[in-house]
């Protein structure tokens, strides 16, 4: 019986792959003999590029994408993994861009229990997402593929990848998070060392974006040359000489500020972010803390 009901589903779906195939094959024919003859009836040939790009599966593939969506909108993460696995276990080749960004997204957003479990997903939601943009993925998918990817990149620290991908998502996405994206790519601009680009991310995310959230930060981070590594705040002298100490151990000269009562010792800064990286691994025995600034 089981065996049965795994071949009727096999001809169903190769049945529904050649239905589809023949749908495509029919339209670009269509779509070919009006060129040849110049017809210049517009909206016939709209209607036959539209259903071209409808055609973006077969119906199990398309019935498995939208149960997947509203996984994923329920919080239902792994259910939506299965899904796309279930698309790109069929091989549906119109299919296999979207499954791969539903998969890739699923992995990203789901709930993580540590930072090695984190590290894992920002790993398996790059590899997804990057065999998506290997699927010829349509321009609006490709967008969301390229600024996902860019996002992924950015959180890994791969800040030379996150800038190329995010630049290619920005200028061929809509207004959706734009603001956001243009951020990541000016601070992803600094911490490789460009910082007059840089600024002009900075600068053009106030301009086209006034009201945005993110101009705080686009503001505070204009004009920046260098980093530092911000150990801690304390306010009892013996904590503060002992990070002074630690800070002048790794390599660096400890500097004081004071904010709202506490005393706060950081590096002298550096002209790169990958310097003050290595500062801060230098310290991360004693202050697991500290953090590279700003």
């Amino acid at each position: 019986m089981r065996r049965k009901n795994e071949n009727s589903k096999l001809e169903t779906r190769n049945s529904n792959q050649i239905r589809m195939t023949k749908v495509e094959t029919t339209i670009r024919f269509i779509i070919r003999i009006l060129n040849l003859i110049r017809v210049s009836n517009f909206e016939f040939r709209i209607l036959c590029l539209l259903l071209l790009a409808s055609c973006t599966g077969n119906a199990q593939s398309r019935q498995q994408l939208d149960a997947g969506k509203h996984a994923l909108d329920a919080g239902q993460y792994d259910q939506a993994i299965r899904n796309a696995d279930a698309v790109l276990g069929a091989n549906d080749s119109p299919a296999l861009a979207e499954a791969y960004y539903l998969r890739g997204y699923a992995i990203e957003t789901r709930p993580k229990d540590d930072n090695a479990a984190a590290a894992r997903d920002l790993a398996m939601a790059r590899d997804s997402y990057t065999r998506g943009l290997n699927c010829n993925p349509r321009p609006v998918l490709a967008a969301r593929l390229h600024a996902q990817l860019g996002n992924v990149c950015y959180y890994q620290e791969d800040y030379s990848t996150a800038v190329r991908e995010l630049g290619i998502a920005y200028a061929q996405q809509d207004a959706q998070s734009k603001d956001l994206m243009l951020y990541h790519i000016g601070i992803g601009q600094q911490r490789i060392g460009r910082f007059d680009d840089a600024d002009r991310s900075f600068q053009l995310l106030q301009q086209a974006y006034p009201n945005s959230p993110y101009c705080a930060g686009a503001r505070a981070h204009h004009g920046i040359r260098g980093f530092y590594v911000q150990v801690g705040a304390y306010s009892q002298v013996a904590d503060i000489d002992k990070a002074a100490r630690a800070v002048a151990a790794a390599g660096s000269v400890p500097l004081k500020t004071t904010d709202k009562g506490l005393t706060i010792i950081r590096t002298a800064d550096v002209p790169s972010f990958a310097l003050a990286e290595q500062l801060k691994v230098r310290l991360a025995g004693q202050y697991p803390d500290a953090r590279v600034m700003p």
